[in-house]
């Protein structure tokens, strides 16, 4: 069943692992998808197509101001106007805080901070014109968990909550619901190899309250949620945690010592 009713969504990181997932739930839902990354999305939209849905791929830079405006330009332009739009796309690199200067520190920050109010602020102005809209955005457990090499990370996430907030209350009186998702420990094309490093699931495991890890799937299922105007519209500035219980006590995880999505992504999903 859809219910899409003819309505566009914009995934960024759309080319593999969680920003694909999201764009495929979306698609199930019946939105078309508008699907961006720095890398190819074909096997996206050939994906989606496969199912019966429709999509078309955008090459963009989510550091990059002036491209994700000529992004959405180019999507209302193309394929009409957008009702939804999910800021996946991030990167990630462990850097010792006493190591940490303003290249490393920027890495991450023009990624995930400066990339999530690029999409924000130019999917916002067309929705506000129309009145209506849902813009998700993924922040992380690391928000307010923090672990060693990561005080950067930490910073990139915690401050995307601030932007939902901000976002929500200034946008609600316009229509449009600004939300974010906070994943915890996620098997992803770039977390995959770590879990699979002796112990390492089975104590990620251990570590949520379900007793497993997450997967895209988790995360696509509660970006779906909240885009959807239908099961949630009395739920703007809010951050959704999808994390396996995790949170709850915050110990016997230290996932992340092997994860490096910088080299391959460059404003690519995790």
């Amino acid at each position: 069943m859809t219910t899409g009713d003819g309505r566009l969504a914009l995934v960024t990181g759309a080319a593999r692992g969680m920003g694909a997932h999201v764009a495929r739930r979306l698609a199930e839902d019946g939105f078309e998808l508008a699907v961006a990354d720095v890398r190819n999305c074909d096997e996206t939209v050939e994906t989606i197509a496969r199912a019966g849905g429709r999509a078309r791929g955008y090459d963009c830079d989510i550091s990059d101001w002036d491209a994700v405006g000529e992004l959405v330009e180019a999507i209302e332009r193309d394929q009409g106007p957008l009702h939804a739009a999910a800021q996946v796309a991030g990167v990630y690199r462990n850097v010792p805080f006493l190591e940490l200067d303003p290249d490393s520190w920027r890495l991450l920050m023009d990624v995930n901070l400066d990339g999530s109010f690029h999409v924000t602020r130019h999917a916002a102005r067309p929705m506000a014109e129309r009145g209506a809209g849902s813009i998700v955005l993924i922040s992380s457990t690391a928000s307010w968990l923090v672990w060693d090499t990561a005080a950067h990370y930490t910073v990139s996430k915690a401050a995307i909550d601030g932007l939902v907030k901000g976002a929500a209350y200034e946008l609600g009186p316009r229509g449009v619901r600004v939300n974010s998702v906070a994943p915890g420990t996620i098997r992803t094309p770039s977390t995959e190899g770590e879990l699979a490093m002796p112990g390492v699931e089975a104590a990620e495991a251990s570590a949520c309250r379900v007793q497993r890890v997450g997967e895209t799937s988790d995360i696509a299922e509660a970006v779906a949620f909240l885009a959807d105007p239908g099961r949630s519209p009395w739920v703007t500035g809010h951050t959704l945690v999808v994390d396996g219980g995790y949170s709850t006590h915050g110990e016997g995880s230290s996932f992340g010592q092997h994860v490096d999505t910088i080299p391959a992504a460059g404003g690519g999903a995790a």
